[in-house]
C-alpha cells in the first residue's frame, strides 16, 4: 500500500519537504473557475539541495502540475478537466495557476500530480509510466520524467470557493546504488549502470481509483502491471565516473525476497562491461516515498568485453635470504582445480592475493571452508577447521620435530609415508603441491628476518590497497634490518625481486570461521614444534608480521588448530 509520509531517509540523512499545502485563491465567472496556488513546501524530486547535513527537495523551473478535476453525478464518476501548468521559477516556494471550465455536478473531486499522469474518462483509475532509461540530471539527483507525485483527493460539494489544501506524496520508490572498486582501464569512465531483478520495476503502471481514494481518505492502492513492463532499470550518468561513485534510480515500489538474485552492470565509454550477479542475503524493500541504500562491491570483476590476457606463467619462486619463497600464499578453493595441485589447491595468484583482501577490521566471520587461506598445524585430512585432526602428540617426545616436505599416516606423526593418497598429518603445502612446494621451518622464518632488508610496504589494485611486509636482499651500502619508519608503494618490480607477505589476518583456537586483524596483521605457520609444547596441547611455532618494532616479528607458541597462512618454499 503507498503510503503519504512526512520525511524518508537518504542514506544518513533526511530528505524533508515530504508533504506540501496550497493556498488556493478562487476568482469565479459565468463560465470559467480560474485559481492560483503558492507551493511553500516543495515535493520536487528534481534538485536535491543539502543544508546542514540534511537533503531536501526543491522546486526548478520546467518541473509539471497537473490538475484533475473529476465530478460525480448521482454515483456515476466524469474526469471533467484537466489542466496542466510548467513552473517558471523554482525553489522552495513555487506559484502555479490553472483555469477550469464551470461546471454542475451532484459534488467535485480534485487530485493534484506532479509529471505525466493521466486519469481515464470514467474516473476509475490514474497511470504512470516509470521509463526503464533514466537518465539524471545531475550525480546527486535521478530522472525528472521517473517520478510521479500525486496528491490526496479533495472531495467538495461544489467547485472550489475558498482555500484547498493537498496532501502530496511520492508514489515510487528511489534507489541510492554505491558501486566500489570497479578496475576500469587506464583512461576509461563509466557511464551508465543497469540494475536487474526478478520483479517488474520499470514501465506502465496502473492505480486503481476507488472512491475512498477519491474523498482522500488513504493514498493510491491496488497496483497493477500494464504493458509495456520491464524488470530493469538503466541510468545515464550525466557525468562519466572513474573512481567509487553512488547514482539514483526511480522504481516502483516492490519487494524482492532474500535468496534472489539481482545483477548491476555498469557500462564504460570504452565499451567495457563489469556484471556482477548477486544473491539477496536478506529482504530488499522499495517503499514509496522512501530511498533504499545500498553498495554494490565490483572487486574482482572483470571486463567481459575485454581482450584475454594471454597466460603468463608466475614464477615459482623469489629468492630473498638464500630461500626460494613461493610468489603467492597456499590457497583451497572447492571445485577448482590448478594443474601440478591436488584438486582445490593452488597459490594465489600474486604476493599480495588472499580471500579477504578488501576488507579490514578486527574481526570476519567466514561461513565455511570453501575458500580460505588460512590453515591448521599439520592437518592434511582436514587442514582447516579447530578439529582434533592436527597433529598433536610428538611434542615431548620429539622436542626438535619438524614436518618441512614430509607426511605421516597417523597423529602421532610417527609413521612416515610416500604416498600422497595415504597421507593424513604432516606438510599440507608439500602434500597439495604434490611436492613441488614446502611448509617454511621457523629457522628460515628467522634467517629472513636475520639477512633481508625489512619495510612496511602497500600494493594498490584499482581502489584496494593492501597493507603487508616487504623483504629484499641488501643492496650495495645497505645493512640488513628495518630499512625506515615509512610505508613503500610497492611496484610490479618490487615484487618480481622481494617478498611480500601480506596482513592477512588470522584466525584463533576454538573460535571456528573467524579471522581477526585482517589489513593490520598477518600470522604466517611454520613447520617447526615449540619445544615446551605438552602432549596434549602441542603449538607450532609461527611469524608474525605488524610492524617494524624490535620484537613484533617473532615466533610464537600458538595452539595446532588455530589458523594462520601458509607462505611456502619452492623445492627443486
Amino acid at each position: 500500500m503507498k503510503k503519504f509520509i512526512t520525511s524518508m531517509l537518504i542514506a544518513a540523512a533526511a530528505l524533508t519537504a515530504c508533504s506540501q499545502s496550497e493556498d488556493i485563491t478562487i476568482n469565479n465567472s459565468s463560465d470559467k473557475v480560474s485559481f492560483s496556488a503558492t507551493v511553500e513546501a516543495p515535493q520536487s524530486r528534481s534538485v536535491l539541495v543539502e543544508e546542514s547535513g540534511k537533503y531536501h527537495a526543491e522546486w526548478v523551473a520546467g518541473d509539471y502540475l497537473e490538475l484533475f478535476e473529476i465530478t460525480i453525478t448521482g454515483g456515476t464518476k466524469a474526469k471533467a478537466n484537466n489542466v496542466n501548468t510548467t513552473l517558471t521559477e523554482g525553489g522552495k516556494t513555487a506559484k502555479v495557476s490553472f483555469e477550469l471550465s464551470a461546471k454542475t455536478a451532484d459534488s467535485f473531486a480534485y487530485i493534484l500530480t506532479h509529471n505525466d499522469a493521466s486519469i481515464n474518462k470514467v474516473a476509475t483509475y490514474l497511470a504512470f509510466t516509470v521509463p526503464n532509461n533514466q537518465a539524471p540530471t545531475a550525480m546527486n539527483t535521478y530522472d525528472p520524467t521517473a517520478d510521479l507525485i500525486i496528491s490526496k483527493g479533495v472531495s467538495l460539494a461544489t467547485q472550489p470557493t475558498e482555500t484547498i489544501n493537498f496532501e502530496m506524496a511520492r508514489m515510487t520508490a528511489l534507489a541510492k546504488v554505491s558501486i566500489k572498486n570497479l578496475a576500469l582501464a587506464a583512461g576509461d569512465a563509466v557511464k551508465s549502470v543497469n540494475f536487474v531483478c526478478s520483479k517488474n520495476i520499470s514501465g506502465k503502471m496502473t492505480n486503481i481509483l476507488t472512491d475512498d481514494i477519491i474523498a482522500g481518505n488513504y493514498a493510491l492502492a491496488g497496483m497493477k502491471d500494464s504493458s509495456p513492463v520491464y524488470n530493469n532499470v538503466t541510468v545515464t550518468l550525466p557525468e562519466a565516473q572513474t573512481g567509487d561513485f553512488s547514482y539514483y534510480m526511480s522504481v516502483w515500489p516492490t519487494t524482492i525476497d532474500a535468496g534472489e538474485k539481482v545483477t548491476v552492470t555498469a557500462v564504460t565509454e570504452k565499451g567495457g562491461i563489469f556484471s556482477k550477479e548477486i544473491t539477496l542475503p536478506k529482504v530488499m524493500e522499495l517503499v514509496s516515498g522512501d530511498i533504499l541504500a545500498f553498495t554494490v562491491n565490483m572487486a574482482g570483476i572483470k571486463d567481459a568485453n575485454a581482450t584475454p590476457e594471454q597466460p603468463v606463467e608466475q614464477p615459482a619462486f623469489v629468492e630473498v635470504a638464500g630461500i626460494k619463497w613461493a610468489t603467492g600464499n597456499l590457497e583451497y578453493e572447492k571445485d577448482t582445480t590448478t594443474e601440478g595441485f591436488a584438486a582445490g589447491w593452488s597459490l594465489t595468484e600474486t604476493q599480495y592475493s588472499y580471500i579477504y583482501m578488501e576488507q579490514s577490521g578486527d574481526l570476519t566471520n567466514l561461513t565455511n571452508y570453501d575458500k580460505t587461506n588460512y590453515f591448521n598445524w599439520g592437518g592434511i585430512a582436514d587442514p582447516f577447521s579447530c578439529a582434533k585432526t592436527s597433529a598433536i602428540s610428538m611434542a615431548t617426545s620429539e622436542p626438535a620435530f619438524d614436518y618441512s616436505g614430509k607426511m605421516y599416516t597417523d597423529q602421532a606423526c610417527t609413521t612416515v609415508t610416500t604416498d600422497f593418497a595415504a597421507a593424513q598429518f604432516g606438510d599440507i603445502a608439500y602434500w597439495a603441491s604434490n611436492g613441488k612446494y614446502r611448509t617454511p621451518t621457523a629457522a628460515e622464518f628467522q634467517k629472513l628476518y636475520d639477512e633481508a632488508c625489512r619495510t612496511k610496504a602497500t600494493y594498490t589494485v584499482g581502489a584496494t590497497t593492501i597493507n603487508g611486509t616487504y623483504y629484499y636482499n641488501p643492496g650495495e651500502g645497505e645493512t640488513a634490518g628495518p630499512i625506515s619508519d615509512t610505508t613503500k608503494a610497492l611496484t610490479a618490480d618490487d615484487l618480481a625481486v622481494g617478498v611480500f607477505l601480506p596482513w592477512s589476518g588470522r584466525g584463533y583456537d576454538g573460535t571456528e570461521f573467524n579471522v581477526y586483524k585482517i589489513g593490520a596483521q598477518g600470522v604466517y605457520r611454520t613447520s617447526t614444534v615449540n619445544s615446551t609444547s605438552t602432549p596434549d596441547a602441542t603449538n607450532g611455532l609461527i611469524y608474525r608480521v605488524q610492524s617494524l618494532a624490535e620484537g613484533a616479528y617473532y615466533h610464537k607458541s600458538y595452539g595446532a588448530c588455530a589458523r594462520y597462512c601458509i607462505r611456502p618454499i619452492y623445492i627443486e
